[in-house]
């Protein structure tokens, strides 16, 4: 009982010493208004309950004091503070859920300090996260969340080509002008009218979300037409958070965005080529890592992951015994001989097994095309080129086992191998079909990752699939706010 009372008075002392620190944050309006929108950010974002209870607090009108908004600054600190330890992949899953929001004394120092100079704004502005043009960030939320308090009706419905006419129309027009592709000032003479305005504007739409762009408005494009404004707000933040990698980058370095199904070489901090990629399926997703190229391998061979060839290629044996010499694979046995096709096709067909390994000779039929970019990791990946060159077409991309093929890789091997070899050496030894390895002058480091919204130059979020489900279930975090209400 005495222990009891012991700690409970000591909690009382806290308590005063900290009510003595909340003072002042309505008096310094511009200071509480940052706080505010900080906390709005990773609310929005989702990335950690306490954080989102303690915005709540501030910011409604039942909670809100000066203790709330101290604790809201020290909840922003204690996390900035933890996000510094994550490491690259912890900060693209956004692994920050269960990340402690206990403060320091140096941050509570911090916060006294800053209240007995009067210096809140300063306070604010040192957890600011130094994301690449936060000014148009914060102006694309406060228009989504101002579109978000209006009626959002979902418009969905037959497939719309330009020239129709009809009450769709309209309603695509409205959509189109309220999301910023369309200019809402103008009016047509026929606003029910597809018309090819309309159409560039259908277009332009379809870029930004990595759509295929021809101006018609099917079920993919209706999809991400009716996303409600707050949940595009909840995917821009999540999205900005993961690019917080600027402490890992170094100066020369190849960043493949997974969703964006694209790939972006910097060299000295300016981006030097850009491919087109193909990722994994999400039954054999691409993952999330941090590796580095240290050889590109000319006319390589292809040995088959025994996931593939049990999964893929075995089964297909049994309905095409031809598919092996058709596409160049030599059957392996554990000493590394080369199996007779009389030997291999008897183990499988009359013993119903295949103890054997599968590799794909250089050749125009073999999947890793003629460059292979070596990356030393535990799961085998690595990026490669690729004779299926027709899949590059297709606005969906997430095609492959894992591994990611690159549009542009002949490019990509001249850059890296430019310093050892020339572009007619590498050319008459691709040429000759023979396997060879070659190292890299400097192994060049590699960030996959998964952004799936930015800002474009003229400020409009870009957006991309979900395509690992990554940002599903999410919570909204104004559901609690309008309950109160």
């Amino acid at each position: 009982m005495k222990r009891t009372l012991v700690i409970s008075w000591l909690w009382g002392l806290w308590l005063l010493s900290f009510a003595t620190l909340a003072a002042g944050w309505q008096q310094v309006p511009q200071a509480r208004l940052q706080l505010h929108q900080l906390g709005l950010e990773l609310a929005l974002a989702d990335v950690h309950p306490e954080l989102t209870r303690r915005w709540q607090l501030a910011v409604s009108a039942d909670t809100a004091s000066e203790a709330a908004d101290d604790q809201l600054w020290l909840g922003l600190a204690a996390f900035w503070r933890q996000w510094a330890t994550l490491d690259f992949e912890q900060r693209q899953y956004l692994n920050t859920g269960k990340l402690s929001l206990v403060s320091t004394d140096e941050e509570r120092s911090r916060l006294a300090a800053a209240v007995s100079g009067d210096d809140r704004l300063a306070l604010v502005r040192e957890l600011m996260p130094g994301y690449g043009d936060y000014p148009a960030l914060k102006a694309q939320l406060a228009r989504l969340l101002a579109l978000a308090d209006a009626p959002w009706p979902a418009i969905a419905g037959a497939t719309l080509r330009p020239g129709q006419r009809g009450e769709a129309v309209v309603s695509l027009r409205r959509r189109l002008q309220q999301l910023g592709d369309m200019d809402a000032g103008t009016e047509p003479d026929d606003p029910a009218l597809f018309d090819q305005t309309l159409a560039a504007a259908v277009a332009a739409f379809q870029h930004r979300h990595g759509l295929t762009v021809d101006g018609v408005v099917g079920p993919h494009t209706y999809g991400w037409l009716d996303l409600p404004p707050r949940r595009r707000a909840q995917l821009l933040m999540r999205s900005m958070l993961r690019t917080l990698i600027g402490d890992s980058l170094p100066a020369s370095y190849l960043l493949v965005n997974i969703p964006e199904y694209r790939l972006r070489l910097y060299q000295d901090r300016v981006q030097v080529l850009e491919s087109e990629v193909i990722v994994g399926r999400d039954s054999r997703r691409t993952p999330i890592m941090h590796s580095a190229i240290t050889n590109v391998v000319v006319n390589p061979p292809w040995n088959v992951p025994r996931s593939i060839m049990t999964k893929d290629i075995v089964p297909r044996l049994y309905r095409d015994p031809g598919y092996i010499a058709r596409e160049g694979f030599e059957v392996i046995d554990s000493a590394g001989r080369v199996v007779p096709t009389e030997e291999w096709q008897y183990v499988l067909y009359m013993e119903n097994r295949f103890p054997f390994r599968l590799r794909q000779k250089p050749g125009s039929n073999n999947a890793l095309g003629a460059w292979k970019f070596h990356l030393p990791n535990n799961d085998a990946i690595y990026l490669h080129d690729t004779p299926s060159r027709g899949l590059f077409a297709r606005d969906s991309r997430a095609l492959s086992s894992g591994c990611v093929r690159v549009a542009n890789a002949e490019q990509l091997a001249l850059w890296l191998l430019s310093t050892t070899w020339s572009p007619e050496r590498l050319a008459a030894l691709k040429a000759a079909k023979r396997t060879k390895w070659l190292p890299v002058s400097e192994p060049l480091p590699v960030f996959m990752v998964y952004w799936r919204g930015w800002l474009g130059a003229d400020g409009l979020p870009r957006f991309r699939d979900d395509i690992y489900d990554f940002d599903k279930d999410l919570a909204d975090p104004f559901a609690a706010l309008h309950r109160q209400s």
